[in-house]
């Protein structure tokens, strides 16, 4: 079983640990911890690196020319 809580750091307490204690019991627990705001700065920040154009030496029509040039949409013989 899998539980997620999100809460501000200054918002740990005596209490928080006792309500995960009453939610598990006596069970061996995983604890990750990570900072969320963070995370989605850094997130953002690669999605935004990952935005722009593309860059070659060829031209958009040498590049259209290429891609229809390497198809092969040769008709083929079916039976069904």
């Amino acid at each position: 079983m899998q539980q997620t809580f999100q809460i501000n750091a200054s918002e740990l307490d005596s209490r928080f640990i006792e309500s995960v204690q009453d939610f598990f019991g006596d069970r061996k627990l995983k604890i990750v911890v990570e900072d969320v705001a963070e995370s989605n700065e850094s997130k953002a920040a690669l999605l935004a690196s990952l935005f722009g154009s593309w860059e070659s030496e060829e031209t958009g029509d040498e590049l259209v020319k290429k891609i229809y040039s390497d198809r092969n949409d040769s008709p083929r013989d079916v039976e069904l």
